[in-house]
């Protein structure tokens, strides 16, 4: 059985670093959801990052010194609670219909973002990053191109 207070120095810095670099995506992530005037913007999305890959680098580095850890299920624990999280994001009014569905959507895809570079994936977790902002900018565009053409605008 390994005794938890003699984890390497190593080890503990890989989960520090790991969680800094998702928290660092995150916010960049956060940072284009607070500049399109959205709910959760920087620090919420480096949290989100920052937790998930914390949770998931701890369950490694267990999984590979003693054989306790299962990162896998970490992933679903957090998945399962970003739901919630995200579920506590979506409103809907009559005067303005759903809202929130996206930030949620992208609090799900920041925690599994973090995810990945917990499990040590950090070039794939910035090209999620990535991925990611390309998706809510150029919808973002198509959303406003599409507007003023139903608006009659661009005749």
């Amino acid at each position: 059985m390994l005794d938890l207070h003699t984890v390497g120095l190593w080890q503990q810095a890989t989960v520090i670093i790991d969680s800094g670099i998702a928290g660092i995506l995150g916010s960049i992530i956060g940072w284009e959801r607070d500049k399109a005037g959205k709910s959760v913007g920087p620090r919420t999305m480096a949290l989100v990052g920052t937790s998930a890959a914390s949770i998931v680098s701890i369950g490694v580095v267990l999984d590979h010194l003693a054989r306790i850890g299962d990162p896998t299920r970490t992933i679903q624990a957090i998945m399962t609670g970003i739901g919630f999280l995200g579920a506590g994001l979506i409103f809907q009014s009559k005067r303005s219909g759903t809202q929130g569905v996206t930030t949620a959507a992208t609090v799900f895809a920041t925690a599994a973002m973090g995810c990945s570079v917990g499990l040590g994936f950090q070039v794939a977790g910035a090209g999620l990053t990535i991925i990611i902002l390309i998706i809510l900018r150029s919808t973002r565009f198509l959303e406003i191109a599409a507007a003023k053409h139903l608006a009659g605008e661009d005749d």
